[in-house]
């Protein structure tokens, strides 16, 4: 049984249409067939799909993050540099995400970890309510107001 394979097949029956996003890199290509019920696409956009998404697997950059705690689905994050452990943590401390470190991601693991997260409501009750308190955000009336307060010297 392939890599791919190994995570797709424990969570037979509690996802309904999983999706791997690869991107454009030829080095992302998949190294062998994945099952015809799993979707394949160099890339999407993240508003649209994350919404439809039992979890989110991903590397932990701030717009993914971002647009996963907006679309209120539980991650797996897998941070590779810069500001992806950082958020990773974050994230795992609100509750939403599990992460696992780039050096023990392989199949198996992200198999358990998806497992877990679909099969523990508390993960997708969080990043729901997170998700309500974030879509009633007004970003840039708070960066104006923080970018006036700032010009005015307070």
């Amino acid at each position: 049984m392939t890599s791919s394979n190994r995570v797709w097949k424990p969570l037979a029956g509690s996802v309904a249409a999983p999706f791997f996003l690869v991107g454009a890199d030829p080095r992302n290509r998949l190294q062998s067939p994945l099952p015809k019920t799993v979707f394949v696409a160099g890339q999407a956009p993240y508003s649209e799909l994350f919404p439809k998404a039992a979890a989110v697997v991903h590397q932990g950059g701030i717009g993914t993050t971002a647009q996963a705690l907006r679309a209120g689905v539980p991650m797996l994050v897998v941070p590779f540099m810069h500001d992806q452990p950082d958020n990773a943590f974050r994230v795992s401390r609100l509750g939403v995400a599990r992460v696992v470190s780039r050096a023990s991601y392989n199949a198996d693991r992200a198999a358990a970890n998806l497992k877990f997260l679909l099969d523990r409501q508390d993960y997708t009750v969080r990043a729901k309510c997170l998700a309500e308190r974030i879509q009633q955000e007004d970003g840039v009336a708070s960066a104006c107001a923080a970018l006036e307060q700032h010009a005015a010297g307070a």
